[in-house]
């Protein structure tokens, strides 16, 4: 199996055996989802709008609108209008939205750090940066 097929099955499989665990120290009702779009937003460091968040998921305009709409029902989020343009809306994190994350945060370290306790830190600085690079090629290549 040539090198690139064996990389990107590891990937498929680690981001499933991941998506597992991580469902599992969510928040009850909160889909795995939903928590990414949250990580998205707190990432940004600041505001963004609903369209650039479909496109950097990947999904329909519909779709974020019905993700935005549960998250901010759930005081995860908030949506301001932008005073320019009434058709647009700034989405930000609230603080009960940096809260939710912090407590996935905290469990997320006893769930994962057994895993990745024994392995040097020089070759968890390279995987990380890899795993970077990897993701920034498919984001420029979709």
């Amino acid at each position: 199996m040539p090198l690139s097929v064996q990389i990107v099955c590891e990937l498929l499989f680690v981001n499933q055996l991941a998506r597992d665990k991580l469902s599992k120290l969510l928040p009850s009702g909160m889909e795995l989802s939903q928590f990414l779009v949250l990580l998205h937003i707190a990432q940004l460091d600041g505001e963004t709008g609903p369209a650039r968040l479909a496109d950097a998921f990947n999904v329909t305009r519909g779709a974020m609108s019905n993700t935005l709409s549960r998250l901010e029902r759930q005081g995860l989020i908030t949506v301001r209008p932008d005073p320019t343009d009434a058709r647009r809306k700034f989405i930000g994190l609230s603080n009960a939205g940096q809260v939710t994350l912090d407590e996935v945060f905290g469990g997320i370290r006893p769930a994962f750090e057994p895993i990745l306790e024994n392995k040097a830190p020089t070759d968890l600085d390279m995987s990380l940066a890899l795993l970077a690079d990897i993701r920034e090629g498919l984001e420029t290549r979709r």
